[in-house]
């Protein structure tokens, strides 16, 4: 038990609880003090409708009724050794909250003894044992006891967190169990008031879309996990079937890419070098030096070399014919080759 979490007895008027036929009054809904004035560690104390659904949702997990005995003897009980005979029952599964009233019991049982107690007024206060934290909030319903004076503080603080571990020993596994249940109603999308025919229909819808989804069957001897790992396993071989009408080899598809690059290359290259012949067949290039510097540029740079031999003057008188021997006998003589011929020949390498 932490140190921001305390209990308390409260009590309250039987005979205003009594009255009820339908059920009985344990926790009052709302902002609510104890007979005498407590809390006296905590403003007030609170009970909310959300809390006290959360309450009666762990009371009606319980296997067992819940005592309601004389003056809190059970809790005494464990540190006295002293008996703790029941005045009555809360019939475990029976537990309800009312909007607008709390956390009631909707099957109780007096005993005859405490029956007469009752009737003849010797007994008077319903007296819940509540744990709450500094701000008075209601955490949880301990067991219920009739008393006519708040009796618990009289228990040194030692004895009372004694008592208030022993109940916490007795009740950790229904505790934990609620944690749980409240993980799993709350993963099922399922509020905590939701039926054991709610859980188990959830569940099962469950259980079935993860066969649906991934071909597995999770039988009644097979655990959650098991069925998960099953339906990765089921993922993971699926994912590994490729569709070779959709995909292809790393090694054709790199050889696709540097043919590919080699095809532009090649085209690129040949537009260069007809460029460059043209250039020296019209003028725009001349000399060997010049020439070969341009070839060189087109190995790293084929771009440039374009857009300044496209930007070069053409020179008009290196593209005409300049002489040419007819005879006027009617004999054709050989056509001369003139100077500028052979240097764009000479400069080609031709």
């Amino acid at each position: 038990m932490t140190d921001s979490v305390l209990v308390a007895q409260c009590s309250f008027d039987l005979t205003a609880s009594s009255d009820q036929a339908d059920y009985l009054v344990l926790v009052p809904e709302g902002v609510f003090r104890g007979v005498d004035g407590r809390p006296f560690d905590a403003p007030h104390w609170l009970l909310t409708p959300e809390r006290g659904r959360q309450i009666v949702a762990a009371l009606n997990q319980r296997n067992i009724d819940m005592v309601i005995d004389y003056e809190h003897a059970t809790l005494k009980s464990q540190v006295s050794g002293e008996p703790a005979p029941a005045a009555g029952w809360l019939k475990s599964e029976n537990f309800r909250y009312i909007d607008g009233v709390g956390i009631c019991s909707a099957k109780f049982e007096w005993l005859d003894k405490a029956k007469g107690y009752i009737e003849s007024g010797e007994y008077k206060y319903l007296s819940p044992v509540l744990f709450y934290n500094k701000l008075g909030e209601i955490l949880a319903l301990i067991n219920v006891a009739l008393t006519n004076t708040p009796a618990l503080d009289q228990l040194p603080e030692a004895k009372l967190a004694a008592a208030a571990q022993e109940y916490f020993a007795q009740n950790n596994e229904d505790l934990i169990m609620n944690e749980f249940l409240k993980l799993m109603l709350q993963k099922l999308g399922l509020a905590e008031t939701a039926s054991e025919q709610e859980v188990l229909a959830a569940a099962n819808s469950v259980f079935t879309k993860i066969d649906g989804a991934f071909g597995t069957t999770v039988s009644t001897d097979q655990t959650l996990a098991a069925a998960i790992d099953k339906a990765i396993e089921v993922k993971a071989a699926a994912n590994s079937q490729v569709d070779p009408t959709q995909y292809v080899p790393i090694a054709v598809y790199r050889e696709a890419v540097t043919e590919a690059g080699k095809a532009v290359v090649g085209a690129k290259t040949k537009e260069i070098d007809d460029l460059i012949v043209a250039a020296c067949s019209d003028g725009r290039l001349t000399g060997q030096a010049t020439i070969a510097w341009y070839k060189e540029q087109a190995k790293t740079n084929p771009d440039f070399v374009k857009a300044q031999i496209e930007e070069l003057p053409k020179i008009a008188a290196l593209t005409q014919r300049q002489t040419e021997q007819t005879n006027l006998g009617g004999n054709h003589q050989p056509k001369t080759v003139d100077d500028i011929d052979q240097q764009v020949s000479a400069q080609l390498g031709l």
